[in-house]
This record gives structure tokens, C-alpha cells and sequence, in this order.
């Protein structure tokens, strides 16, 4: 049995990676290597050849599953505590996502007060994802929903649809309608994470909640 399990990860399509650091610079002198995949194919990520005190910052989970087509999947990897990072938005993004969403910042080595700073400067950002994602941090929900659900909708409508940037997005949508009241929708937002993680329980219990202040307990069975 072990040797046919294996034989089922060396045989799985290798997952590629297009790294930037701090700076928002492509880079090659880093790789990320991929674990066994779960349940739902996802697999978790850490890094490989990196020089100093490396970082991955993107994706928020450090977990990737295969995108449905020829694109490389977008990866951060940045220095611990590396001051210029956080003047490129994407990289505060990437941080922001990861604290709304529960996740401890402490191993990109920034104060919380640097980066307090840093994700307030999102909300002045023309990228929706950033503006979004500044916004629910900010605690301005319904402008955060709407930035939110045009950069969700611009990643599931791409030729290649990668997964770790669309569940993301849907789970801060997802969590930015709840916070506005507006449960339906949130439940929808819910439901297109679950459809990239089919057992995550986050996903799961976020949406069952919003269908039970929508007044629609039972439809969290289906």
C-alpha cells in the first residue's frame, strides 16, 4: 500500500509556482515544494532553496491545490520583517488576509502596529482585492463586500481558475456580506469556498450561519 501511494504522488502533476518577493520582483532563487495532497487535493506548501529568513506570505494558508489550466499558481515570499515589503500593497494584502481570516501574522516579524499602519493604507488602493480587504479590516463592511465580490468575480472568470486566490476572496466576501447583514449573500460567498474546498469546516459553519440569520437553517444540509 505504501508503495502505491507513492506511486500516486510522484505520478500527480507537479504544482508551479510564480514567486515575487517583498518587492513585488519575479524571482527563480526561491522554490516552493508541495506536500501530500488532502481530501479535497489541496496540498500543503513550504519553502525549498530560499536564502536568509524567508517567509511565505501568499497563499495566506500556505496550502495550493492544481489550478484547471496552464497558469502558475501566484506566490509571496518575503524576508522576515523586511521594511519595504510593506509598501507593496499586495504583500500587505496577502498579510491583511491571512490576519482577517484568523491567521497569526507573528512569522512575518512586523509589529502590530506597522502593520496596523500598513492595511490601513489599503483602502486608497485601486485593486479591489486590496481596497476589499483594507475596507473589512477597517471595519467598513459594505464597501469591503463590494470591492471583495468584484475581485472574486475577476479570478473565478480567468482562463485559468487557481484555486488558492479564488477561496480566499470568497471567504472575505463571505465574511464582509455577514457583517453588513446581508446573509443570503453571504451564504452564496460561503458556498463558492466550499466549492474549492469541498470539507472545510471554516467554510462550512460560516455559511450554515448565515443561512440561519437568513432565516433558512435547513438549506445549510444541502
Amino acid at each position: 500500500m505504501k508503495a502505491v501511494g507513492l506511486f500516486l504522488l510522484l505520478a500527480s502533476p507537479l504544482l508551479q509556482f510564480q514567486i515575487t518577493d517583498g518587492r513585488g520582483r519575479e524571482t527563480t532563487a526561491i522554490t516552493i515544494e508541495a506536500g501530500a495532497p488532502d481530501d479535497d487535493g489541496w496540498r500543503p506548501l513550504k519553502l525549498g532553496k530560499a536564502k536568509g529568513d524567508a517567509v511565505l506570505v501568499w497563499p495566506f494558508d500556505a496550502s495550493a491545490k492544481l489550478p484547471d489550466g496552464p497558469e502558475p499558481i501566484p506566490a509571496i515570499v518575503i524576508q522576515r520583517g523586511e521594511e519595504k515589503a510593506l509598501a507593496n500593497k499586495r504583500v500587505v494584502a496577502a498579510i491583511a488576509t491571512a490576519v482577517v481570516l484568523g491567521k497569526p501574522a507573528e512569522k512575518t516579524g512586523f509589529l502590530s502596529e506597522a502593520l496596523a499602519t500598513a492595511f490601513a493604507g489599503l483602502v486608497t488602493s485601486q485593486d479591489p482585492f486590496e481596497k476589499g480587504v483594507g475596507l473589512l479590516y477597517a471595519g467598513k463592511f459594505a464597501e469591503a463586500a463590494e470591492a471583495l465580490s468584484v475581485a472574486l468575480r475577476q479570478r473565478q472568470r480567468q482562463l485559468t481558475r487557481v484555486p488558492s486566490e479564488i477561496y480566499p476572496l470568497a471567504m472575505l466576501e463571505g465574511m464582509a456580506l455577514y457583517k453588513a447583514n446581508k446573509f443570503d449573500d453571504s451564504a452564496v460567498a460561503y458556498l463558492a469556498a466550499l466549492k474549492q474546498r469541498p470539507s472545510d469546516v471554516a467554510a462550512r459553519k460560516f455559511r450554515a450561519e448565515a443561512l440561519t440569520r437568513a432565516g433558512k437553517p435547513e438549506a445549510s444540509e444541502r
